[in-house]
């Protein structure tokens, strides 16, 4: 039976959650596809801290270049979060030839073209399906699904952290209450200021959009407001109208210009977005053949980000690649809809 060793970076909420479900599913894993996924080693900062899941020792080391440098190591997954170091580690891996798995929404959407050139240089494999909606393959049906077709727009509730906020606003409570039970259900950061602003949408919508309309439209450059002065004074006032508050990430064209925004949105009950609660996500996808798609599944916790992660080791041991969809005309990163439909700041 083949083996493939794995370099895990980061055993926090989603790295243990990766090492608890290839722990327990390896076996089963291995027979289905002939291939064993083994965690060989796990990069991280304090090796004596208390940790969630029980992990060996021996597999623990502060010693990232050991991994990223060994030759028998054969996939590395990143799931430390952040930045420039998360981007150092990625851009090694490929450059080294490796396959790589990242959940790093930040990195992706700002660095996406020059990881894909890097890809294609040197021979890696790079997969981040994790770091879009969780547990919604949205990449995977824009990529193969849709392949032929001509993607005219997408909207969605794409951060399961605000979503859960909202709901617990629309059902009456303070956004205080509301901020701390998302947290006690691990949907929040210690620092929850990428969810509330809208900057953690406005990155899974850059990433949406290249694989969509074949453009890279970096986050800073996309209209976004958040939630930050969302009250439960305004959802009250919406629900009493007919309407639900959602936070909305858009992509659509219009006239050959693509237009992108992220904005908390005012929306009539009978719309399909205004129907997810809590964590879920929803993406529709609006094409020129299929029409109208909706795709949904929770959005943010551990497990869902976990489990897309192991999807993406799925995909490397079936040899999938992503697909780059020729780039569609033009591209604005403007506001697609009417003023009257946002919640005010």
């Amino acid at each position: 039976m083949n083996t493939l060793n794995i370099g895990l970076f980061g055993c926090g909420t989603v790295g243990g959650g990766v090492y608890r479900i290839l722990d327990a599913q390896s076996g089963g894993i291995a027979a289905q596809t002939g291939t064993r996924l083994d965690i060989t080693r796990i990069c991280v900062l304090h090796p004596d801290k208390e940790r969630d899941v029980a992990v060996p020792r021996h597999l623990l080391t502060t010693d990232g270049d050991s991994i990223l440098d060994d030759p028998a190591i054969d996939i590395i997954i990143e799931v430390i979060g952040g930045e420039q170091e998360a981007l150092g580690i990625i851009s090694r891996a490929l450059v080294n030839g490796k396959k790589v798995v990242t959940a790093n929404k930040v990195v992706i959407s700002k660095y996406l073209p020059l990881l894909r050139r890097l890809e294609e240089l040197h021979g890696g494999r790079l997969f981040y399906g994790a770091s879009v909606c969780g547990s919604v393959p949205i990449l995977k049906v824009i990529d193969e699904t849709l392949i032929t077709d001509r993607v005219r727009s997408l909207r969605g509730v794409v951060n399961g952290s605000t979503n859960f906020i909202l709901s617990r606003l629309a059902e009456g409570s303070s956004k205080d209450a509301a901020l701390a039970l998302a947290a006690a259900n691990g949907f929040l950061e210690a620092d929850p200021t990428a969810d509330l602003s809208g900057a953690d949408a406005a990155h899974k919508l850059s990433i949406l959009a290249f694989h969509a309309f074949g453009r890279h439209i970096v986050p800073e450059l996309i209209p976004t407001i958040g939630i930050d002065l969302v009250t439960a004074e305004h959802v009250a006032e919406a629900r009493a109208r007919g309407y639900t508050i959602k936070l909305v990430a858009e992509a659509l064209e219009i006239d050959g210009v693509l237009k992108l925004s992220v904005a908390p949105r005012a929306l009539p009950d009978g719309d399909s977005l205004a129907s997810v609660q809590d964590e879920v996500n929803i993406i529709e996808v609006v094409c020129d053949g299929v029409g109208t798609q909706r795709f949904t599944g929770r959005g943010a916790g551990s497990l869902p980000t976990a489990n897309a992660v192991v999807t993406d080791l799925l995909d490397i041991l079936a040899d999938r690649q992503y697909r780059r969809r020729p780039a569609q005309r033009g591209a604005e990163p403007e506001k697609p809809v009417e003023e009257e439909n946002l919640v005010a700041a």
